[in-house]
């Protein structure tokens, strides 16, 4: 299965389940999103997910800018912070369950190491200094 589809079907999933009435249920704090109201949960959860990094005034401004399919209303930040106190941490350790059982159980082969999956994330900002020695040790790539 190509990564593509696996991350479109790894969504779809993600996005039933954060649509569904029994997750809403399980996870709203006390009798909160009960009402129909401007800022439904599942927008709420989608504006968590959306990684934010801005101020909140800004995020939400983006997202409402980006996602123009969600029809999701303009609300204050004291809304959006005041909406995500009612949303328990157990939602998103599902979510993250959701996306690891998903992938793992993809049927995708998976290189392996001594039985170990082999999995590789670029995230280090150190710079190797660009000396010969660096070069015959490390290896060098060529643009």
């Amino acid at each position: 299965m190509k990564n593509i589809k696996l991350l479109s079907q790894i969504l779809k999933r993600t996005n039933k389940l954060i649509v569904s009435g029994e997750y809403k249920q399980s996870y709203s704090l006390g009798n909160s999103f009960s009402r129909k109201r401007k800022l439904s949960f599942s927008n709420v959860v989608y504006l968590i997910c959306s990684v934010l990094r801005k101020s909140i005034p800004l995020e939400i401004d983006n997202f409402i800018e980006n996602h123009t399919c969600l029809n999701f209303p303009n609300i204050s930040k004291q809304a959006f912070s005041k909406a995500r106190q009612n949303i328990s941490p157990e939602a998103f350790k599902e979510l993250c369950r959701l996306f690891v059982d998903s992938f793992y159980n993809s049927k995708k082969k998976l290189n392996k190491w001594h039985g170990f999956n082999i999995l590789a994330v670029d995230g280090t900002s150190i710079q190797v200094p660009d000396t010969i020695e660096c070069g015959k040790y490390f290896g060098v790539s060529k643009n």
